[in-house]
This record gives C-alpha cells, sequence and structure tokens, in this order.
C-alpha cells in the first residue's frame, strides 16, 4: 500500500476529501470551504482534485466503509464539523448531511454532540 510519507494512505485522504465535499457541497459550496478543502488536497498530496471530487456519488455509507476505525470516524466528524463552521454559518442542509454521516458510523446522539462541540472550538 502507497502512503503519503508518515501519514495517511491515499484512499482514506481521498474519503475525507469526499466526504467533507459531501457536507460541504449539501446546501451549496462557500468560498471559505472551497479554499479549505483545496489546501487540504495540496497539503496531503492527494491524488485527487476538487473538481473530480464534484464527479460521482459518494456519501455517507461509502465514507463509513473507507475510514473503518473509530479513530478516524471521529477525526472525520471534528474536521467537518469545523470546516462548515469555519465560514460562520451551520445550515441545517449541513447539520442533515453530518447527522448521516454520524447515523452511517454508527454515532450516538450524545456522542456526535460531545465531537461538534469539541470541533466548534477549532479555528481554521
Amino acid at each position: 500500500m502507497v502512503t503519503t510519507g508518515p501519514g495517511l494512505p491515499p484512499s482514506t485522504i481521498e474519503a475525507f476529501a469526499r466526504g467533507l465535499y459531501f457536507v460541504a457541497a449539501c446546501d451549496g459550496m462557500e468560498p471559505r470551504e472551497e479554499d479549505l478543502l483545496r489546501n487540504l488536497l495540496r497539503e496531503t498530496g492527494a491524488t485527487v482534485s476538487l473538481e473530480e471530487l464534484s464527479k460521482g456519488v459518494f456519501g455517507p455509507e461509502d465514507l463509513a466503509v473507507a475510514l473503518e476505525t473509530s479513530f478516524l470516524r471521529r477525526i472525520f466528524i471534528r474536521a467537518a464539523v469545523a470546516m462548515v463552521k469555519a465560514d460562520g454559518r451551520f445550515t441545517d442542509g449541513e447539520r442533515r448531511a453530518l447527522g448521516e454521516i454520524a447515523d452511517a458510523f454508527g454515532m450516538s446522539n450524545r456522542e456526535f454532540g460531545e465531537l461538534e462541540q469539541e470541533a466548534a472550538r477549532v479555528q481554521l
């Protein structure tokens, strides 16, 4: 398996990017969200572009399959919440998308709420 140095394998990075794109695009991607995604792709050396993320179907169940461990799933939820709150708005569409992902991950409402509160304190 090819990895990006000591970090995550390319398939995991792509799953993160596709999942974040799913959440950000659910109600129209804001410029701040797009910038954060482009930075993620660039800084991780991802082999997929932002334009490629918009093609194809990728949803919560796909993300749950790609991110197998609770550790990766928790990191994803924190990153997604921090990303959507970075523009100062947390829309109903984004809440629904994150709820669908939390359900696919098998997270309880309590666990998701705790992660959401932790992520809300992160400044991107």
